[in-house]
């Protein structure tokens, strides 16, 4: 032991030597494992199934990805076997010690408990209890008893470099030093300091959809994916990884997030955009997306442009735009049927009113295209047995004609030459049937148009929605576009979507009501979870006010509504200032915004001259927020040219990234981007490029934009402007300096 440098506490010699044994526990399993699947930790392996596999070959791929799975948590798990200790004293019975971590681990000898993972009932104890009278909800019942330890632990490997026991170390105390550190390149996994408040979001039972209000910097993503993660395990037996999804807003955010579930053990959820989720769903008729953002589209129109245009959004993000559409849609295929009905040589094949009986309502739920061709092989039975009627009349007639030519002529060469005639006319007839039959059958398609998906999406427009702005010239579309045309896809061809258990909608608040209603409708055995903020509500236009708009008319007060109003990000000083923006136009229902008690260095809001001395600024800012040591620093501008304009200038000398809504892939260190993208992002240090009264008058949307901005720094922000200060920060005189 005298080798081993452990730290100063009572009890860590004790705590040292439980790791090792449940870190040999772990390498056991590992051997195991490597043992029954021929995988080695540390390698990718991997597994394809056949396009048509049977049942046992299915299941025994499951099988084999399941321990896959497990091989990967294993391997993350001798990385850091477990971080908090649990005593608990149940009532009656004799003490229990639990130790938690990422993912249970058993001794493969005893099969008792080494670890045992954060999403079990017991792990409530930590998450939300203190030392005391506690209890924690048991598959078998409430378990009742006295917590008379929690103790946080820092382990690494083998080795074991912190303990923090509760009330001699506060929870608070060891959060602020986890927040206090310096960010890396991507969202992380907070397993560790998940909050009580955090905790009842996470554990919210799957039966219900869930709508959490999470103010800037509660943790609202990272608690929707660990929810997710929580869900896979609460519900193994029902719920799969391939049959949950997230939705976020761009690829870069996907990028940004997408570490999360992987550091969680979780593979395999759907990770993809809204634009992505119509893009597998249309296939080859998704038109093409004009590749802008709409935020910053917004950002670069005057006031009143904006108003008009948000106005049009607004009114394609509708439920009423759904309904017209709908009723649209459905008098567009009552106008495709033929107004006589199917007849063929006389013979009623079906008459219109059980064509409309057939087409409108026992085929409604299929799709145009594919109603058609149902419609065809009920319509070729019917021709079938009209050929079989048409060729029964004519062998009728045909033994008819011969029983007189019998009747009439004695047996002669003469009598049977005219009854070869008369059979040769009938295989003629019945020639010709056949011909008639399959030429009908060919024409049949003709008796139907089906219209093309964007002539449908403007015809509708023309003729129900005329105040609402039309898709640009062609076939390319904006994303505003892509809800209705998604749901004319879905009426003519189908969405051809993989079913979904579970979704979770991150910044929510931006989608509307009508994207919702369509994932609901495409997903008829899911629940939701969406997470958003309605003062980080840059796209009121075309997204939600109130979550009222969701929980009646989209769910039919089937949805819960939970409020995040701790924020973990900022530290007071950071949050004060943005809470005076944000409160300038007030909403009315949400809670206020406390942040956890974390100080640091006052906001400063520096008047510049411009042009060269705004450069030489954030130039000396950058370099001295490097010099502190900090990693992620973000230079964030108003709109997409002034962010390009400033790459240009000094990118190279600061080395670093130009970011924006096309690009796909996230990056540290440096960087430099638009407004419009920034959201749901956090960095180190933020600086505010040009806060001026020219870029943001007094304006709610603009606020909006400029409490997004301000909120995204854990340590330091500093807001620039030239000439006169935006009003929205110009009450703020304590912070306000002179060039």
């Amino acid at each position: 032991m005298e080798s081993v440098r452990l730290p100063d506490h009572p009890a860590a010699e004790e705590e040292y030597l439980r790791l090792q044994t449940a870190c040999d526990a772990i390498d056991r399993e590992i051997r195991q494992v490597e043992e029954l699947t021929g995988a080695k930790a540390g390698e990718h392996m991997d597994v394809q199934m056949k396009e048509d596999p049977d049942q046992q070959e299915e299941v025994t791929l499951q099988i084999f990805k399941a321990q896959l799975d497990r091989l990967r948590q294993l391997e993350m798990a001798a990385g850091q076997a477990y971080f908090a200790r649990l005593d608990f004293i149940p009532a009656g019975k004799d003490p229990e010690t639990w130790y938690l971590g990422r993912w249970g681990v058993l001794d493969p000898e005893t099969l008792n408990p080494v670890v045992v993972d954060w999403r079990t009932p017991v792990a409530n104890l930590y998450y939300s209890g203190q030392i005391g009278k506690m209890d924690y909800e048991a598959p078998d019942g409430r378990v009742e008893g006295e917590l008379t330890l929690k103790r946080m632990l820092t382990v690494r490997g083998r080795q074991l470099s912190g303990l923090f026991d509760s009330g001699i170390v506060s929870q608070e105390t060891y959060l602020q030093g986890v927040l206090g550190s310096i960010t890396t390149d991507r969202l992380r996994e907070i397993v560790t300091t998940i909050q009580a408040e955090q905790n009842i979001v996470i554990r919210t039972p799957l039966g219900a959809n869930l709508l959490v209000q999470g103010a800037a910097g509660s943790g609202k993503t990272t608690i929707a994916l660990h929810r997710i993660a929580y869900l896979l395990y609460a519900f193994r037996k029902s719920l799969r990884p391939e049959n949950m999804m997230i939705l976020a807003p761009n690829p870069l955010f996907l990028s940004y997030i997408s570490q999360v579930l992987p550091d969680l053990g979780v593979e395999r959820v759907i990770q993809t955009t809204f634009e992505g989720w119509c893009r597998e769903g249309m296939g080859r008729h998704m038109p093409k997306v004009l590749r802008e953002s709409r935020l910053e589209r917004n950002l670069s129109l005057p006031e009143e442009e904006r108003r008009r245009t948000g106005a049009s959004l607004r009114l394609k993000g509708s439920l009423a735009a759904m309904k017209k559409l709908e009723v649209y849609l459905d008098r567009l295929q009552e106008a495709m049927l033929p107004s006589g009905g199917f007849k063929m040589a006389g013979i009623v094949l079906m008459d219109r009113a059980e064509l409309e009986k057939t087409f409108l309502t026992d085929l409604r739920y299929s799709p145009l295209e594919p109603r058609i061709g149902e419609l065809k092989k009920i319509i070729r039975k019917r021709v079938q047995s009209a050929v079989a009627l048409l060729k029964e009349r004519y062998a009728e007639s045909t033994e008819e004609i011969t029983n007189r030519i019998r009747a009439t002529l004695r047996d002669s060469e003469a009598r049977q030459k005219k009854i070869r005639e008369v059979y040769e006319l009938r295989d003629r007839r019945y020639g010709e049937i056949d011909a008639r039959a399959e030429a009908y059958l060919k024409g049949y398609r003709d008796k139907f148009r089906l219209p093309d998906l964007m002539e449908v999406y403007r015809d509708f427009l023309r003729e129900c929605l005329p105040e609402a702005d039309p898709p640009p010239e062609g076939s390319v579309v904006r994303q505003e576009d892509l809800p209705m045309l998604a749901m004319v896809c879905k009426a003519l061809h189908g969405l051809k979507t993989r079913p979904m258990k579970h979704i979770v909608v991150d910044e929510c608040q931006d989608f509307s009501p009508f994207q919702v209603e369509l994932l609901k409708q495409a997903n008829p055995a899911a629940t939701f979870t969406l997470v958003g903020d309605l003062y980080q509500g840059v796209r009121a236009d075309e997204g939600i006010r109130n979550w009222e708009e969701w929980t009646g008319p989209v769910f039919g007060d089937r949805a819960e509504l939970k409020q995040l109003t701790v924020s973990y990000r900022n530290t007071v000083e950071i949050m004060h200032l943005a809470q005076a923006v944000a409160t300038r136009y007030p909403i009315e229902g949400i809670c206020g915004t406390r942040p956890v008690l974390r100080h640091g260095e006052e906001p400063r809001i520096i008047r510049t001259d411009g042009g060269k001395d705004r450069l030489d600024r954030v130039r000396e800012q950058v370099r001295a927020w490097r010099a502190e040591g900090f990693y992620s620093i973000a230079l964030i501008e108003k709109t997409e040219d002034r962010a390009k304009a400033l790459f240009r200038q000094l990118g190279a000398e600061l080395d670093a990234h130009l970011l924006s809504e096309s690009d796909a892939e996230y990056r540290g260190g440096v960087l430099i981007m638009p407004a419009s993208i920034c959201k749901g992002m956090e960095f180190d240090c933020v600086g505010i490029c040009d806060a001026s009264v020219a870029n943001f008058p007094e304006d709610e949307f603009l606020c909006r934009v400029l409490y997004v901005m301000m909120t995204r720094p854990l340590h330091r922000l500093c807001v620039w402007y030239e000439g006169e200060v935006s009003p929205m920060l110009a009450g703020e005189k304590s912070t306000l300096l002179d060039a």
